[in-house]
This record gives structure tokens, sequence and C-alpha cells, in this order.
């Protein structure tokens, strides 16, 4: 990965020398600054170190890539950005296997990439793994229960306690139901038994 560092007396300047050598576009990168002092009589300076997004998310998918060939599968990627999150859709010769039961294995390659970037570089793209369009379907699944529940508890006044979730799911459902009338929702329990309660709340 190429990692650009420049040196200057603002911040802004700093950036836009690293932008420079880059050529590219402040989204297409990250970067961080670091203070440099310069001692009696002279001023701080600040260097700015930056790299191509897509250069760490190729790192991130040939990390994937010799995981899954270790299991004997051959993978595929295809990759997208939007609202600076980059989703890696993953297709293989076998899918069930990189999702695994409740998502499970699909969602420990995801903790196992985000801590390879964070071993490669600071604040790095943050990114979302998905099978085919299996998170697709799951979120739309997770909506249609979330609102169910939700419709359930301002029927009975009950609070409902959800099965245990991974924090993307529960973020899921906090937003779905930030602004359904009459609940709101609070995660409670330790990892991995996290999960959201509905609340009743008029």
């Amino acid at each position: 990965m190429n990692v650009v560092k420049e040196v200057a007396k603002t911040k802004d300047e700093a950036l836009k020398q690293v932008l420079v050598k880059l050529n590219a576009n402040e989204e297409e990168v990250s970067y961080y600054f670091e203070e440099i002092k310069g001692g009696l009589f002279k001023g701080v300076t600040y260097e700015c170190s930056g790299f191509l997004k897509l250069d760490v998310i190729a790192e991130v998918q040939e990390y994937l890539k010799k995981i899954l060939n270790g299991m004997n599968l051959d993978v595929s990627f295809e990759v997208n950005t939007k609202d600076d999150i980059t989703t890696i859709k993953m297709y293989s010769s076998n899918n069930p296997v990189i999702i695994g039961k409740n998502g499970q294995n699909l969602e420990a390659l995801t903790v196992l990439a985000r801590q390879f970037i964070r071993n490669i570089t600071i604040n790095g793209p943050r990114i979302i793994l998905d099978v085919e369009d299996y998170k697709d379907r799951q979120i739309k699944k997770l909506e249609r229960l979330a609102r169910n529940l939700a419709r359930d508890v301002v029927r009975t006044k009950v609070d409902i306690e959800m099965d245990n979730m991974n924090s993307y799911e529960r973020r899921i459902v906090h937003n779905i139901l930030s602004d359904f009338k009459d609940v709101k929702t609070e995660s409670k329990g330790e990892e991995p038994n996290r999960h959201v309660v509905i609340k009743y709340d008029k």
C-alpha cells in the first residue's frame, strides 16, 4: 500500500500536497495528521499521511481470499461505496459455508477484515462484508420483524426482548424504530448475548 507523507505549516496545506501526490480527491483518500513541534523559536508543523481507500480495499480482498482459499473456496468480489461505507460482496462456489449458521461465519470474517484494516493503517475505510445479497435480505427481514414486534408492544403495552444480535443488526433495529410512535429501544446484556429491548413509551 502506497502511503504518502507531506509536511506543511497547516493541516489543509499538508492534505492538499498529499492529494496532489496521490492524484485523487479527498473522498477517495484516508488520511491522518501528526503534529510536529519545532522546538524553541520554531512553529508547529503538521505531517499528513494519506493513502487511497481502494488500495486498502484491495489488500482486504487479498486477505479474505487467502482465508477462503484455505477453506477450499474460490471467491470473487464486487465492491461498492456509498455514504463513505464500502460494501464488499463475495461470490463463491459454496456461499452457505461463508455465511454460516445465522450468519456467524460472515460476521467472523467481518471482524477479521476490520481488524486487518486497523492493523495496517489508521483511519481506514469503513467496510461491510456481504455474500451476494444475504445482508440485504436479512435487513429487510429484520425490518419487518422489528416493526411487527413494535406494534405488539404498543398493542399490549408489554416490553419485548429480541434475540441476541450483533452490533450491526442492533443498530438497524434502533434506526428503524427511532421514529416509531409510543416505543423506544435500548441494547441490553453483554456480548455475545447483547440484544435489543423494545419498550412501551407513552
